[in-house]
């Protein structure tokens, strides 16, 4: 059996099973097997496991959704698939175009240095997927798309930062939630940050697809990158929620990862401050159906919005409520009108200060703009 036969059985069984395509260097060309063997020279037999998982998944593999699927639904599939090729599906690639691929990303990470190797140990070490390397397109426009020439090995800041990230929230020594924190990571972050959401209309139906691996052309496509920088940037808001604990926030802090001095985190809708404790105690103890914790896109993905870190973050049950599916400026200008047309909200209220009562007078919160608005 040669190594494309290989392939396609994998995907025709009832049980995907990567383990069973490792064969690649016995089965190909002399020269992917030095390529491979150069690799294996560099690293720890579960490291060089590890590695070329990734490697071959990324290349030859792709998973395909079943947007009516009752639960989430993805199938492993080969990017030669018929279903690809009929619909000129630009994610088509053929099996020597996939072996390229794989030459050519096996090839780059056997000459990295030492540095630059132990980055992609650490990001493997502590994937919160299975076969995670930070293998990414280039460019969702380039044709053809899953090419040699339109994939590569991804060490930039935004990698460094998110495998940095990880390893302190995992690590128990760092952080004394750590236990939590995974559960945050399966429960919260995971699927938000990484797979696009139901979609069953469209042109581009989608259910819980990578979003790197959805039609280029689709408006929940991202870059595995920017979906890495989403991950950091949603645990890292986590951390700055109020009474967030103080070890991590301290080791956080050291590392670079958050500011010295740095303001409790809001919902960017209400302005509430979100409480760490009672996050947790929703992670712990949730209840079906229902979260006061929820993750947004500031700008929506169907209008002009891209999933990046700068446009994702925590919104409270009550602002999930009220954006919808408006875009910050248009929660803004309904918020507006709202205080404008109600004016039985302009009214003096009453806060406490250590221990007094203080009144705080209603005035001046609309301006002319506000009014012509």
């Amino acid at each position: 059996m040669d190594y494309k036969e290989t392939l396609e059985n994998a995907v025709l069984s009832n049980s995907f099973r990567l383990e069973s395509c490792l064969n690649i260097e016995d089965n190909t060309s002399e020269n992917i097997k030095q390529i491979f063997q150069a690799l294996n020279n560099r690293l720890s037999n579960e490291e060089y496991k590890s590695f070329k998982k990734a490697i071959i998944r990324s290349a030859f593999f792709i998973e395909l959704t079943n947007p009516t699927a009752e639960t989430d639904s993805t199938k492993y599939q080969v990017h030669w698939v018929e279903v690809l090729r009929d619909t000129n599906d630009p994610r088509y690639a053929s099996y020597d175009q996939c072996l390229d691929i794989c030459e050519n990303i096996a090839l780059k990470i056997s000459n990295l240095n030492d540095s630059q190797l132990q980055i992609l140990k650490d990001y493997c070490e502590y994937s919160i997927y299975n076969f995670e390397l930070p293998i990414d397109y280039i460019d969702k426009n380039h044709t053809p798309y899953h090419h040699k020439d339109n994939v590569d090995i991804y060490l930039n800041e935004t990698i460094e930062r998110c495998t940095k990230v990880r390893r302190i929230i995992k690590n128990p020594s760092m952080n004394p939630k750590a236990e939590i924190f995974k559960k945050i990571l399966a429960k919260k972050i995971k699927v938000k940050s990484y797979q696009t959401d139901r979609a069953q209309t469209g042109l581009y139906q989608t259910n819980r697809e990578k979003r790197w691996e959805s039609h280029p052309n689709n408006y929940q496509y991202a870059y595995r990158r920017d979906c890495n920088d989403v991950e950091a940037s949603l645990i890292l808001q986590v951390c700055t929620f109020k009474g967030a604990d103080k070890e991590l926030v301290s080791v956080l802090q050291s590392n670079g990862l958050i500011p010295e001095n740095f303001s409790e985190y809001t919902c960017p809708v209400t302005g509430d401050v979100l409480v760490y404790s009672e996050f947790e105690e929703e992670i712990l103890h949730p209840e079906h159906g229902k979260s006061s914790f929820q993750v947004g896109h500031l700008e929506p993905l169907k209008s002009s919005g891209t999933h990046c870190a700068k446009n994702i973050g925590w919104i409270s049950d009550d602002g999930n409520r009220i954006q919808g599916s408006l875009s910050m400026d248009q929660v803004n200008a309904l918020l507006r009108r709202i205080y404008i047309n109600r004016p039985d909200l302009h009214v003096d209220f009453h806060v406490n200060i250590d221990g007094k009562e203080v009144v705080i007078e209603e005035t001046g919160l609309i301006d002319n703009d506000a009014k012509d608005n």
